[in-house]
């Protein structure tokens, strides 16, 4: 590994700032998608819901209620979490073919060429030395992760000003 990276040569700069562009690209339709194919609003009421049920069936359970009581409350509680699951997973299943198709087929086909070009990155005293499908895999997850939390940030701050909304409205009535 060592020989290799010594052998290798440095990647044109304009290859490095297509891939990240690419990986730019990606994360942004992936995000998009994301926020297409699952309804957020949605999704915080089931989470609202199954975190009510959930409360219920655990007091129901310290109460020693009896197995069926705690069955039939379990099994309201499942339709919910099979919504909430499918609705999450939804743009997954276009989202790792669509990532599988950019990195094994688009990226490889434009920048194949560089098989032995590496990008070189230092961080503190560690040296990265990445490859084109790398630099586009390390692109794709640093922004995605960025834009997920970013993401959660802000339907977390949408939900509470919904909820104070709700019990604005709930106190006006």
């Amino acid at each position: 590994m060592l020989l290799f990276m010594l052998a290798a040569t440095s990647m044109p700069m304009s290859a490095e700032i297509y891939i990240v562009i690419i990986g730019v690209a990606y994360t942004i339709m992936a995000a998009t998608l994301q926020r297409k194919l699952s309804n957020p609003k949605r999704v915080r009421e089931l989470q609202e819901k199954i975190k009510i049920h959930s409360k219920e069936l655990n007091d129901m359970i310290k109460g020693n209620a009896p197995k069926d009581e705690l069955n039939r409350k379990q099994s309201e509680m499942m339709p919910l979490v099979k919504e909430s699951m499918t609705s999450n997973m939804k743009a997954t299943f276009v989202l790792i073919p669509t990532f599988l198709i950019v990195y094994y087929l688009i990226v490889p086909a434009l920048f194949g060429g560089l098989k032995a070009d590496v990008a070189t990155f230092s961080l503190a005293s560690y040296n990265f030395s990445l490859q084109y499908r790398g630099l586009f895999f390390v692109t794709v997850f640093f922004l995605g992760l960025i834009s997920s939390i970013s993401i959660m940030l802000y339907d977390r701050r949408k939900a509470k000003i919904e909820r104070l909304a709700m019990a604005g409205t709930a106190t006006k009535t």
